[in-house]
């Protein structure tokens, strides 16, 4: 059937009065307005794509279809179940990264739970709060705030505060209520009672065995106990990391106890003090160290000639005596 050009069918169309009633132009297709043209890139048919050529590629494409195809179909169609395929593979492939990067978290009910109200109370509006963990997984995943980024740090926030569950055998930091609570009875001078609160908070409530301190197992955490006391009745104290490395090298291995780390304290303290004055010292020894100029030697008598001579020679034999580090 031969088709009219817009302009004809305006031109037709125009020569009718307006103020007759609208014409049945239903027997006329070619004057009618053509449908606007088909722009989406959909393939009519399965064998005008790649998927044609391997039936292997067709199936798997069935059976597992990618997921912008899925998320493309679910806003086409608006059919809810693709989207919600879509946001459960969102959410499990990003929960598997986020596994694969924290190999220290224990997968628990309790544990995700806890992350994702953490997760929803910092990125979720108020009105999407106290929903279930479910609900609030896919308000995140809708609002792309369900990232790896993001449940590190609220899985890293909430260990630092000893709130997840974690391996039996294992240890967990303590929380800030349990910290002070230590951290009081040291002060008060109940250290033995301070170490073993210590050591009942960060094995997550276990039985405290007396021979506990005797099993190798325990040893980091009876260690880690001693450490915090250590730091709670010293007043002088201030940890860096270079001094707790000094204080680990005294201690050479040994198990840790308080009078073991006190005298490693002492030991820092003395070291540093030696460090210092070196240091006062270096510039007056640099200038003493300085060979003298020409001008200075012919202004010596025989006298500091003959000194600076012998002095030459002393430290040319110090030299010669220190001990040297071989390959």
């Amino acid at each position: 059937m031969p088709t009219t050009s817009a302009a004809q069918r305006a031109e037709i169309l125009g020569a009718f009065d307006p103020r007759f009633a609208p014409l049945d132009l239903s027997q006329f297709p070619q004057l009618q307005d053509q449908p606007a043209p088909d722009t989406r890139e959909w393939s009519k048919d399965w064998r005008d794509t790649a998927l044609s050529s391997s039936a292997r590629a067709l199936r798997d494409f069935v059976a597992d279809p990618p997921l912008d195809v899925l998320e493309r179909v679910g806003q086409e169609t608006g059919h809810e179940d693709y989207v919600d395929e879509v946001r459960q593979r969102r959410g499990e492939t990003t929960a598997n990264a986020f596994r694969r990067a924290c190999p220290g978290y224990l997968p628990t009910d309790s544990n995700f739970d806890l992350i994702t109200s953490t997760l929803a109370f910092n990125a979720l509006p108020a009105s999407q709060q106290g929903g279930t963990t479910e609900e609030s997984v896919a308000a995140l995943i809708d609002m792309g705030a369900w990232t790896v980024p993001n449940l590190i740090a609220c899985f890293r926030a909430l260990n630092d505060e000893g709130l997840l569950d974690i391996a039996a055998g294992s240890t967990r930091n303590l929380s800030s209520a349990e910290r002070l609570r230590v951290t009081r009875m040291a002060q008060a001078g109940n250290i033995d009672g301070a170490i073993e609160e210590y050591l009942k908070c960060s094995l997550d409530g276990e039985d405290l065995d007396p021979e506990i301190a005797y099993d190798p197992a325990y040893r980091d955490a009876c260690d880690a106990a001693v450490w915090a006391v250590f730091k709670d009745i010293t007043n002088d104290f201030v940890s860096t990391p270079e001094r707790e490395a000094y204080m680990n090298r005294h201690c050479a291995g040994r198990p840790v106890t308080l009078a073991l780390l006190q005298s490693a304290w002492s030991a820092c303290q003395a070291a540093s003090r030696r460090y210092e004055h070196t240091e006062a010292l270096r510039p007056l020894r640099q200038r003493e160290e300085r060979a003298p100029t020409q001008q200075e030697l012919e202004a010596m008598d025989d006298g500091q000639v003959d000194d600076l001579y012998h002095k030459s020679l002393r430290a040319y034999a110090s030299d010669i005596r220190r001990p040297r580090v071989t390959q």
